[in-house]
């Protein structure tokens, strides 16, 4: 019975990475579509294109710096230093309450499923931190391009106007400005080098800015007028997000506290009164009912992600 608890742990697991992955499908397909879109766009516009990067393609250096771990473009992008300090803190602390539940209740089937709830509490917790920094970034970006536009609109190279401005905003967006500069005088291009540094935070606005950019320095034209009506709907588009949210919250705030609510109470009850769960753990008729709240848990999971998706 253990080994079947073991495996419905391992599949909740599962069920949230394809959750997480399906979350971002259609977000990808449309990414991809509008980069298709802007390449054949771009295409059109007349021979000296080719030297004109792909939106959202890796500049030249590579898209992951060397030396650089596999999990500091998400640590960077959920505003956490970079390193092992982190991921090291994050599984210590898994581990060691999944040690104290263990110990409390005297059984092993505790491990899978304190891990499964480190997973889902880990993983909520990072995706908050990566919303609210996207958040941030996306409210500081209109006002930087305002001042983009008015510095270039004196007279300054966009290259200069872009350097004086970046001394005017203030963090987070000042540090992903700073290594964007920090890229071009290590030789990259402006729109490469902000294709380099806005690469882990996974946003198409940057996206969009750095071709801007690559189309104004390589072919010319009327960049500023270009990045007015980019910040302005920037500013409609934050404002109709802000009273979406609004809307919504309170649906979505109760999907969290349902799905979350009944599998922390019931680790909590069982590690303050083990002597209350004996029976689900050692009866035949306990692991019924356990495996079939299990899936029932699953279940209703599902159903409320995808009530707090549809809205």
């Amino acid at each position: 019975m253990v080994f079947a608890l073991l495996l419905a742990s391992v599949a909740m697991v599962l069920v949230a990475a394809a959750l997480a992955l399906w979350s971002g499908a259609s977000a990808r397909e449309q990414r991809q579509v509008s980069l298709q879109h802007a390449e054949q766009r771009l295409a059109r516009s007349g021979p000296g294109n080719a030297a004109l990067p792909e939106l959202g393609s890796a500049p030249a250096g590579g898209a992951r710096a060397r030396g650089e771990r596999p999990w500091d473009a998400l640590l960077r992008r959920a505003a956490l230093p970079t390193g092992w300090r982190v991921p090291l803190l994050v599984v210590g602390m898994s581990l060691l309450a999944t040690w104290i539940a263990t110990a409390r209740l005297g059984t092993w089937w505790m491990v899978p499923i304190m891990l499964v709830l480190c997973t889902l509490v880990v993983w909520f917790w990072l995706g908050r931190r990566i919303a609210n920094l996207q958040r941030r970034l996306l409210r500081q970006l209109p006002d930087f391009l305002d001042n983009l536009v008015r510095l270039a609109g004196l007279g300054n190279s966009l290259q200069m106007a872009f350097q004086t401005a970046t001394a005017q905003v203030p963090m987070p967006l000042r540090g992903l400005l700073d290594t964007t500069l920090s890229y071009t005088r290590s030789g990259l291009d402006l729109d490469r080098a902000l294709a380099q540094a806005s690469q882990p935070y996974r946003l198409e606005p940057l996206n969009v800015l750095a071709v801007v950019l690559g189309v104004s320095v390589r072919i010319g034209g009327r960049a500023d007028q270009i990045l007015q009506r980019m910040s302005d709907f920037m500013r409609d588009l934050d404002q109709a997000q802000q009273e979406l949210m609004a809307t919504t919250s309170e649906t979505r705030m109760s999907a969290w506290v349902l799905g979350l609510l009944p599998p922390i109470c019931a680790v909590l009850m069982a590690i303050a009164s083990p002597d209350f769960f004996q029976p689900v753990i050692h009866e035949p008729l306990g692991h019924k009912l356990l495996l079939g709240a299990l899936a029932l848990e699953t279940a209703g999971a599902f159903l409320l992600y995808r009530l707090a998706k549809s809205i």
